[in-house]
């Protein structure tokens, strides 16, 4: 695609980066439990000591999607991987390969830093997601549930800890 361009993002970048977070968090229907702010994706995103990679696809000038991904290990692999936390894509600039070339800079990502894979979660029913993650190549795991321990529940958890 002409004019199109995936790059790491800057500050510059956090309120358009913070916009499509809270869209891509907004995807069930309902508003952000915590919406994102400029200043949150400054701190955490652009700051000193990123908690994940973040890279931004362009389309003349304009940021139209993100991805975030962060560095994991593989144990099943015995290898480090990328874990693909994120991708989002404003729905007005997709199917002109933006996200494809996300997922593409961030393969090459992955295999600078010898990971031996690249790996995400799909959303359960979504079809566009799983069609799209079909044609770059990926293959599904299997049956597969992501859980998450969050809140109260975590606070009890951690509590046991000797």
């Amino acid at each position: 695609m002409t004019g199109l361009r995936i790059r790491r993002a800057d500050a510059v970048d956090a309120p358009a980066v913070a916009r499509l977070i809270n869209a891509i968090n907004s995807l069930d229907g309902g508003a952000p439990e915590l919406p994102m702010t400029a200043a949150i994706v400054a701190r955490d995103l652009l700051g000193p000591a990123p908690k994940a990679l973040l890279l931004l696809a362009e389309l003349d000038g304009t940021v139209v999607g993100f991805a975030t991904a962060g560095p994991i290990y593989d144990a099943e692999r015995a290898a480090d991987a990328l874990m693909l936390l994120d991708l989002y894509v404003d729905p007005a600039y997709r199917r002109r390969g933006a996200a494809r070339a996300l997922m593409a800079n961030l393969a090459a990502e992955a295999k600078q830093r010898a990971a031996g894979c690249l790996w995400w979660g799909v959303d359960e029913g979504d079809d566009e997601a799983t069609l799209f993650y079909r044609a770059i190549g990926a293959v599904s795991e299997g049956r597969f549930s992501g859980e998450i321990l969050a809140g109260p529940a975590l606070d009890r958890l951690a509590a046991e800890a000797q």
